[in-house]
């Protein structure tokens, strides 16, 4: 079950690449939470240290595309070493900044966050093998999962040594570590700018395939939004709303499970198929949890969610680099992180609205099954437009 990663391994550089993606990751989730934990000491308002991390995570949303397009335009070492150096300088701006100005130099954060993660997405064609790409893809999207497991847990054992202001700066030493490991990688370091003249406004988004794949990546996230909110109305409903947290871990661990399980194997049918299959067997387990009848069945279909939720999200950046032009690769993926989080935005916001205080969160889980009915709806309906577009022209007698 193991040999795909073993000989994934076995290629020059993915190591090296691995580590540092470990690293620039895990330097996400525990700045997040620090982060709060920082402005609420320093601002004394959980309102606008709300505010501070909103600003932050829409200012990284909304430039990441940018950073991919430089990342593209000029090559990854030229984009990443002069976002190390502004991300250095914001970190210091934010520290030493005054409250009053905490919100504007989180945003400056945000939007200086080096497209490290991109980067890596877009370098794994250039350094495995296509047969490869699957299981490096899943271990890229198990790096994610982990690291968002571990950050948050990371964080109060660090606040037990250090202020939260502290925990930030180690966050951040954590980024700009891994960015700068990133630029010794062979995958990196071979790679030359692009061509002038092949950037357009809309860059990848002007593909449609490519367009489909982030709407897709999107209802994923959209759904994970809602079950954000409904996990802890549910919890709540049976008696702990504290306990969501324990379905939330349920979740991360059924879908690093589900990820790595995805990469071991060759599957017999093609990723797009997967794709559908994965999004529709989520939307059945959504509704069903939306009328679970107790803690421990809830407990259950969160890991079963998790389980195939985590293929998911490896299948979609595979397609997306077998469709993504090479001179756009890095952009696309910037534009797969931007989109993902616009759907857990609005997922999350249209979930709060479903709920009231005292639900089950049956609406909030049917709202999740319904984007992912949808995905499969789009997944398909790609693949349709796909096989027509490769059908020979039928040729008619006179």
């Amino acid at each position: 079950m193991l040999a795909l990663y073993r000989r994934l391994l076995t290629h020059p550089g993915v190591p090296r690449l691995l580590a540092a993606g470990l690293v620039v990751k895990l330097g996400t989730p525990v700045l997040s939470l620090a982060l709060l934990l920082a402005a609420i000491d320093r601002l004394g308002s959980y309102t606008v240290a709300g505010l501070v991390l909103t600003g932050h995570a829409l200012a990284l949303a909304v430039c990441a595309p940018l950073g991919g397009r430089l990342a593209d335009r000029y090559g990854p070492r030229r984009a990443l070493t002069g976002y190390l150096v502004t991300h250095a300088l914001s970190y210091g701006l934010l520290l030493v900044a005054p409250p009053t100005l905490m919100i504007a130099a989180a945003v400056l954060l945000g939007a200086t966050t080096p497209p490290a993660a991109s980067v890596i997405r877009g370098a794994w064609p250039r350094l495995v093998p296509e047969t490869a790409l699957p299981a490096a893809y899943a271990v890229d999207n198990a790096v994610n999962e982990l690291t968002f497991i571990a950050g948050p847990m990371l964080v109060p054992v660090l606040t037990l040594a250090v202020p939260a202001q502290g925990v930030v700066a180690g966050a951040g030493a954590a980024v700009l570590l891994g960015t700068a490991l990133l630029l010794t990688s062979p995958a990196i370091r071979g790679v030359e700018p692009a061509p002038p003249g092949r950037f357009r406004l809309l860059g990848p988004l002007a593909h449609r395939p490519t367009l489909v794949l982030l709407t897709i990546a999107a209802t994923g996230t959209f759904a994970f939004g809602c079950l954000r909110i409904a996990t802890v109305a549910s919890a709540g409903a049976f008696g702990s709303a504290a306990s969501a947290g324990v379905l939330m871990g349920l979740l991360s661990a059924g879908a690093l499970l589900g990820t790595l399980g995805y990469g071991a194997r060759a599957w017999p049918v093609s990723a797009r198929r997967l794709l559908v299959l994965f999004s529709l067997v989520e939307a059945a387990v959504l509704l069903a949890s939306g009328w679970a009848p107790g803690f421990v069945t809830l407990a259950a279909l969160a890991t079963l969610v998790g389980l195939v939720t985590g293929p998911r999200d490896a299948v979609v950046p595979a397609l997306l680099a077998d469709h993504a032009s090479a001179h756009h690769r890095t952009e696309v993926f910037a534009w797969l992180n931007t989109f993902m989080w616009a759907g857990y935005g609005l997922g999350t916001a249209i979930a709060g609205r479903l709920t009231d205080q005292g639900d089950t969160g049956t609406a909030a889980f049917t709202a999740a099954a319904g984007a992912a009915v949808a995905g499969a709806i789009l997944a398909a309906a790609a693949g349709r437009s796909a096989l027509r577009a490769k059908a020979p022209a039928i040729k008619t007698g006179d």
